[in-house]
């Protein structure tokens, strides 16, 4: 099917690889956020794509699931990323000698991290009993980023999202493959 739609074809890349893809919109979609950010792509047999991949065209887009088709074609479902956030962790600095200097602050371990933000409403909360009563955000972002799980820190990790602070209060690395899904509340700091 893939090699029969090449009038369709778009360029792109995938995690920064040259590649090839066709682009439509999810047709099921009831949601405004399901028609504005769900998308189908169908990628080559021969294509290297995997769920948690970043495809790069136009608009950026991370693989949420993929499934191979009757004819082996990669069949992906798709978000389109809104978010570029920064994340921050509360550390000290130290000099040669490892001496603290100043006082320990949020220091940002990873900028221009590419997301899907979601603003929690009621509706969401329906549709997605895992939330936290604090949460006020949820993000979708890759695997690769150094974002900690406040479980494992003694002070959870801290994200900048559209210029305001957010504590990261979960991180789910099973709801989607090979992405990770953080619920944010406010920050008190």
């Amino acid at each position: 099917m893939f090699k029969q739609f090449a009038h369709r074809h778009s360029p792109c890349t995938v995690n920064g690889e040259p590649d090839v893809v066709i682009l439509s919109r999810d047709t099921r979609a009831t949601t405004i956020v399901g028609k504005e950010y769900m998308y189908n792509g169908v990628f080559a047999p021969t294509s290297p794509v995997k769920p948690g991949d970043l495809i790069e065209n136009a608009d950026n887009f991370l693989v949420q699931t993929l499934r191979l088709t009757t004819e082996k074609d990669k069949y992906c479902s798709l978000i389109k990323t809104n978010a570029t956030i920064t994340v921050q962790r509360y550390s000290q600095e130290y000099d040669a000698n490892d001496n603290p200097i100043g006082d320990e602050e949020y220091r940002p371990i990873a900028e221009n991290v590419i997301a899907f933000a979601q603003y929690v409403t009621a509706r969401l909360r329906q549709d997605d009993p895992g939330l936290l009563p604090s949460t006020t955000y949820t993000l979708q972002l890759q695997t690769t980023v150094d974002i900690k799980d406040p479980q494992d820190a003694i002070h959870p990790d801290q994200v900048i999202l559209h210029g305001n602070a957010y504590q990261v209060d979960a991180v789910d690395i099973v709801k989607y493959p090979n992405l990770l899904h953080v619920q944010l509340s406010d920050s008190v700091r």
